[in-house]
């Protein structure tokens, strides 16, 4: 019988022979750790470092990039709802400009003829820069052509004195002085005793034929003073009269006395300027561009020189195309055939111009040698060519070829109406460097025809006070470079997208249009009745939530 033997006890396994030592693979991993763990620690210090990036969406609102939001790795990759739509739109900035701030009745005085301009001044003052004075009465007191029950005469004026919340008094002293100042040769020092044969005899029959100056002592009152240093032309007297009223300027400005003396910040409203192009010349934009702005092939209706001879449009018009020529006889009827074909063609086989072709346009003087930087600040004598000598247009010290010699940079001291117009419509950009104030009305120029403002030196940024600017985001639709970046102009206008460029011209067309002086819709009323709410404290009162901010 086997019987199985108890295991032996296993001996010791002999040692290994020591390997000899690789150096090279000991610092190949060696390496391979220190670049390993120098790569965790740059992660590491970027991941922390990092902040959320902010890019506009395709839709325009802005999205948080899909990128690391700090240290601890929280939101990596992360996308976050965005926020539901506010059940009050009242509660944004700017507001629906459709929508009244509150219901509004304002009187005009009804002056006795011996107190009236004659008919040859009112007539002699289309021809200025004060014209907006005429053009915002006969908004209010002149019914439309069309029926429009939103027509600020319609919506605003009233002939009952006792349901009026403001009263507007017919003076209009700036074309007084227009017209003494024709009759004496451009003479500017003359007044032509403005302040007693007019001003004084107007506000006095104001005071004592009415009883509703006296009940508010002014306050309720507007008059219009549309010069460029407003009751400043007036004597001590006649200003004293006046200046409890609200004044109607239209040069806002707050920078410091002397600049912005006068003026008031706290009561006058600022209403835009007129211009020779579209208030005198009565050039309508749209027979340069179709309804959304664009370039016509062939300008149309009021546009055509030979309708020019014998029809002076009775509005200002930016809002429709005027018209079409009708003409009489045969040949008449073959020439407004042949026009109407040709425009037909250019709409379908060749497209108009959506982009404009001129980068940036600009019409204006340079002042005089002895205006110094009072002129303009300086500005536009970067815009002509300069030989150094301080003494000869444009009065610069120092040697260039000015901006007039760029590619796309149209700029010239004037051109003939017709053809500025063309060239407005072909252009992006417009200029708008201060003149002896900061106003200038080319900028009204430039939103009628669908061309995107530039402020140079002046505007919100340099102490301008634009037209409704509690309603009007002007930021929306105009671009801004202060005075010690003007020499940069070139670059900045290179530096707009396309993007940026479609929604500048967009707002604009939609709502920059708003402010200019027109004479159909009345826009320009409806926005002012807004600030004249807020004189009243109509529409506008604190709520309960004031308390809880």
């Amino acid at each position: 019988m086997l019987v199985d033997a108890p295991p032996a006890a296993a001996s010791p396994a002999p040692a290994a022979a020591p390997r000899p030592l690789s150096f090279g693979n000991s610092a190949r991993r060696i390496w391979v750790i220190l670049l390993a763990a120098l790569l965790g620690w740059a992660l590491a210090q970027r991941q922390g470092n990092e902040v959320p990036v902010r890019t506009a969406g395709v839709s325009g609102s802005d999205t948080v990039s899909e990128k690391g939001l700090g240290a601890d790795g929280v939101g990596v990759a992360s996308t976050f709802p965005p926020l539901a739509d506010l059940l009050d739109r009242a509660r944004l900035w700017p507001p629906d400009l459709n929508k009244p701030l509150c219901e509004l009745k304002i009187h005009v005085y009804d002056l006795p003829p011996e107190l009236r301009l004659p008919v040859k001044t009112v007539k002699q003052c289309r021809w200025s820069a004060y014209n907006s004075e005429l053009l915002i009465h006969q908004l209010l007191v002149d019914p439309p052509t069309s029926v429009s029950p939103s027509h600020p005469h319609h919506s605003l004026h009233t002939n009952d004195p006792a349901e009026a919340d403001f009263f507007l008094v017919p003076l209009f002293p700036a074309c007084f002085l227009f017209d003494c100042w024709v009759k004496a040769g451009w003479k500017k020092t003359e007044r032509c005793d403005v302040d007693e044969a007019y001003i004084q005899l107007v506000m006095r029959h104001v005071r004592e034929a009415h009883s509703h100056w006296n009940a508010s002592g002014g306050a309720d009152h507007l008059v219009l003073h549309p010069m460029d240093f407003v009751d400043g032309y007036y004597t001590e007297a006649s200003r004293a009269v006046m200046n409890s009223s609200t004044y109607l300027v239209t040069v806002g400005d707050v920078r410091p006395a002397p600049y912005g003396s006068h003026f008031r910040a706290f009561r006058d409203l600022v209403i835009p300027s007129s211009t020779h192009l579209l208030n005198s010349y009565r050039v309508n934009p749209l027979d340069y561009l179709d309804e959304a702005g664009r370039l016509l092939s062939e300008p149309r209706g009021a546009a055509n020189p030979r309708r020019r001879v014998d029809v002076d449009p009775p509005n200002v018009e930016i809002f429709s195309p005027s018209p079409e020529l009708v003409e009489v006889g045969l040949r008449g009827r073959l020439r407004t055939l042949v026009r109407f074909l040709r425009q037909r063609l250019a709409l379908e086989h060749a497209p108009r111009l959506d982009k404009r072709s001129t980068l940036a346009i600009f019409r204006g003087g340079l002042g005089t040698s002895q205006d110094g930087e009072r002129y303009a600040l300086g500005i536009r004598s970067l815009f002509f060519p300069s030989d150094g000598n301080t003494s000869t247009p444009p009065f610069s010290a120092a040697v260039h070829p000015g901006f007039s010699s760029l590619p796309g940079f149209d700029i010239a001291e004037w051109s003939e109406n017709d053809d500025y117009a063309r060239r407005l419509a072909r252009s992006r950009f417009g200029l708008a460097p201060p003149g002896y104030t900061l106003d200038t009305t080319r900028i009204y120029e430039y939103l009628a025809f669908g061309v995107v403002p530039v402020f140079i030196g002046s505007g919100p940024t340099a102490g301008q006070v634009m037209p409704f600017s509690r309603d009007v985001d002007w930021g929306s639709f105009t671009l801004s470079l202060p005075r010690e970046r003007a020499h940069e102009l070139p670059q900045f206008l290179a530096r707009v997208s396309d993007e940026d460029y479609a929604r500048l011209r967009r707002n604009v067309w939609e709502v920059g249009r708003k402010v200019v002086l027109e004479g159909k819709e009345g826009n320009v009323w409806r926005l002012l009745a807004r600030d004249l709410c807020r004189l009243k404290r109509k529409g506008v009162a604190a709520g309960p939530e004031i308390a809880n901010n």
